[in-house]
């Protein structure tokens, strides 16, 4: 009688230690992450953390190294206070994000798409469960962007009509939705600068598109205020199709980002 034999499981790689500033790093994150460090807050002295996480001095520094890469602290040099404690933001990865899109072949037109995936649906969701003073804020924004079109400041104008986009989704609520709008928001305003420079036109025809634009926001702000969630979505998806074929010219929609310097 032969047995048969079975086969070795395939040898596992080797396990890595983490290193104990490693470790440190992450128990110090996770309190961030989970709210127990708040914005602004100070860390410990590090005589007292060597004391109370029996470590040496150079793996705690290492340890604020990795979280200083993070930007989750920032160490005062010489100060007598601890490391200040930063709560986690979308700017501090968006930047990286840009690079990360650049690098991966994303279009203008793959941008301008993505609006119009999102802001849609976030004009019915303002119509139909409207937070506080959401007329209001969109109407002083509104009132901020037309200032700038009575003084001419067009390139102050294009960065405030990325903001508004962005404004838009933070008072729709969904986080996920305004993660994602406040990564593409510094690379859609970097092209629409680049954009007036580059197809300048009169201050007449700009004043005139400009103003055309802003009444179409006020269309936005009546259709949410009375709640009609179908006519603001559609207003607001029409609004963005026109909007991407005035940016999208021939030329530029299969133009790659470039979020460099």
């Amino acid at each position: 009688m032969t047995t048969e034999q079975v086969p070795a499981p395939p040898a596992a790689g080797p396990i890595r230690v983490p290193k104990t500033s490693e470790v440190v790093a992450d128990h110090i994150r996770k309190r961030i992450v989970r709210g127990e460090l708040k914005e602004g807050d100070f860390l410990p002295p590090e005589g007292q953390l060597m004391v109370t996480l029996g470590i040496s001095r150079p793996t705690l520094r290492e340890a604020f190294r990795i979280l200083e890469a993070e930007m989750l602290i920032s160490v005062g040099r010489g100060s007598r206070t601890g490391a200040r404690v930063h709560a986690p933001r979308v700017e501090s990865v968006s930047r990286y994000a840009g690079f990360v899109l650049q690098s991966q072949g994303t279009t203008v037109g793959d941008i301008y798409e993505a609006r119009l995936a999102i802001e849609p649906y976030i004009a019915r969701r303002l119509a139909e469960k409207p937070p506080k003073d959401v007329v209001g804020r969109l109407t002083s924004e509104i009132d901020r962007l037309q200032a700038m079109v009575e003084e001419a400041r067009y390139v102050d104008f294009m960065i405030g009509l990325a903001e508004f986009h962005r404004i838009l989704v933070e008072l729709g609520g969904n986080q996920t939705l305004l993660f994602l709008t406040t990564i593409l928001h510094g690379v859609v305003a970097r092209y629409q600068v680049e954009h007036l420079e580059r197809r300048a036109v009169s201050d007449e025809i700009q004043r005139k598109r400009s103003l055309g634009g802003i009444r179409s926001f006020r269309k936005l702000v009546a259709l949410i205020e009375a709640g009609d969630g179908d006519k603001a979505e559609a207003h607001w998806r029409l609004h963005v199709i026109n909007a991407n074929k005035s940016w999208l010219e021939p030329d530029q929609a299969d133009s790659l980002i470039d979020v460099l310097d």
